[in-house]
């Protein structure tokens, strides 16, 4: 049997031990019983347990600080926790999610996300959001992985290229818990087609989400929904200083919402800590990949509404002991993979640092001049110590593979120029250097482009650029299209090379040139 199928197999486990109906195994001795939120014992509330960007994320990893966090079994505990202080009939407890269930780990790639969804099924998951890493497998595999869902996967804005409506992509659905019933609306990032492979999304479109909300809610207010909550692959960041202030689609979103016809807003997309009202309505992301759960109580009977984020901290919260063990059962095939070492690395990483790594390695197995790695790539950390094959694959989990084209002087400046004037940079570079002025107009922002050996960039030269097939698609908006003189597929996948690199160059240390300066004379 292959190492794809016994994940399959073990993960399949999950469904025969008790899957749609959220059956949760219950809490274990060690962890105290839950008692009601003080609110929740006046009035009647509904409380929204709230997920996000999950990424295939089934055991817990420790954040830039150290602390571990997250993990499938772990979630499942505080979920089920925050369950049973929601007491009926004063309360409804509902289980959503913000998208993008399955993209990023081994456990789950391997097995095409089927780990992800037969563990929200056993969570008793009741709608999710279509997130844009859903595409990343392509739409069969998509269709196959809604078909087995207990729960819709819903995408209200996304339409054909005539603009009707998709047959298999729910727009929304009414669910009744407790005899409340729920409407709920699924959005998905205007993003989409630039980040995931375009070529996955070529015959859809994903519309201004603003009239599709204000639309679908009317809509299930008439079929009788006493609630309307809207999941939305769509995010934002908030600063709390020195004046509160939030931007993003989400916010956007929350600010066209007309008539009170949407009482509460789960985000998604951004990896960010969100929980506030805008427009009335609250709106709750909790971060990403399992590391905290968002609990969002709304009034039926008029009183404000009430909204945390719950850290999912596993050394302070005892694992749910059924989900444990199915998370054990599919590791247990992947350990040879995951564990084998690799190489040390002296400097940890993360951000632009790991992106410039990540060009350089490109580079080095592309043969190129010029070497490309975008920012939304970047997918994880690396450590220092010893990096295993299971921590790399977590950085670069999407098998892109290496394009080089052969682009002129001209070319090179043209997609230079491109990158810079994007609202924020997303292209970590190697093999040059570039000063820039992001004030100045389109074309004319470059002050200086110097390549490694120290010679300028001529535009009557021919240069070898690599880069991968995700934006060589257009992905992120960065495909090379001037000066274009030849374009071979290399046939390494992403991962290979990185690893490559790493074992090469170990003991590992961060490059710390700076690569893309910004100047303004």
């Amino acid at each position: 049997m292959s190492l794809r199928s016994r994940i399959v197999a073990a993960f399949s486990l999950i469904s025969l031990a008790g899957c749609a109906g959220g059956s949760a195994a219950p809490p274990p001795a060690s962890v105290a019983p839950a008692t009601a939120s003080p609110h929740l014992a006046t009035g009647r509330w509904v409380r929204i347990l709230a997920t996000n960007d999950f990424h295939g994320t089934l055991e817990p990893r420790r954040d830039s600080r150290g602390v571990l966090r997250g993990g499938a079994a772990t979630l499942a505990a505080e979920i089920r926790r925050a369950r049973d202080e929601c007491r009926a009939p004063q309360c409804t407890a509902l289980l959503l999610d913000g998208g993008d269930e399955f993209q990023g780990t081994p456990a789950s790639n391997l097995g095409f996300g089927r780990p992800v969804v037969a563990l929200f099924n056993r969570l008793g998951r009741h709608a999710a959001a279509l997130g844009n890493h859903e595409f990343d497998w392509g739409q069969d595999t998509l269709r196959a992985r809604m078909r087995d869902a207990s729960y819709p996967i819903l995408g209200a804005n996304v339409t054909d290229a005539s603009g009707q409506d998709v047959a298999w992509i729910p727009d929304d659905t009414i669910v009744v818990v407790n005899g409340l019933r729920v409407g709920i609306i699924g959005i998905a990032t205007v993003e989409t087609p630039t980040s995931t492979k375009p070529s996955t999304v070529i015959d859809l479109r994903f519309v201004d989400p603003i009239p599709v909300v204000n639309r679908s809610a009317r809509a299930l207010r008439a079929r009788g929904a006493q609630l309307v909550v809207v999941v939305a692959h769509a995010g934002g960041f908030c600063a709390t200083t020195p004046t509160p202030s939030c931007e993003g689609e989400i916010f956007d979103l929350a600010q066209g919402v007309t008539e009170r016809v949407v009482d509460a807003i789960v985000s998604g997309h951004t990896h960010s800590p969100v929980s506030i009202v805008v427009n009335d309505i609250p709106i709750v992301q909790a971060r990403s990949h399992g590391s905290a759960l968002g609990v969002m109580d709304v009034s039926l009977s008029g009183s404000s509404p009430v909204i945390a984020l719950r850290d999912v901290l596993p050394d302070r919260i005892a694992p749910d002991p059924g989900v444990d063990s199915l998370v054990r059962a599919v590791m247990a095939p992947l350990q040879t993979l995951v564990n084998r070492p690799i190489a040390q690395v002296t400097d940890s990483m993360s951000g632009l640092v790991l992106g410039n790594f990540m060009a350089d390695a490109y580079r080095s197995a592309g043969g190129g001049d010029v070497a490309v790695m975008n920012r939304g790539g970047v997918r994880a950390g690396l450590d220092s110590g010893t990096v295993t094959y299971g921590e790399l694959f977590e950085i670069a989990p999407f098998a892109n593979m290496l394009v080089r084209l052969t682009l002129t002087g001209t070319g090179l400046r043209a997609w230079l120029e491109k990158a810079l004037g994007q609202p924020q940079l997303r292209a970590h570079l190697s093999g040059i250097t570039v000063t820039y002025d992001s004030a100045r107009a389109p074309g004319s922002r470059i002050l200086s482009a110097v390549m490694s050996d120290g010679r300028p960039l001529v535009d009557t030269q021919s240069y070898r650029f690599v880069y991968s097939d995700f934006l060589n698609m257009n992905g992120d908006g960065l495909k090379a299209t001037e000066g274009v003189e030849r374009v071979e597929e290399l046939g390494i996948v992403d991962i290979d090379a990185l690893t490559d690199w790493v074992k090469r160059n170990s003991p590992v240390r961060a490059p710390r040139d700076a690569r893309a300066i910004v100047r303004t004379p």
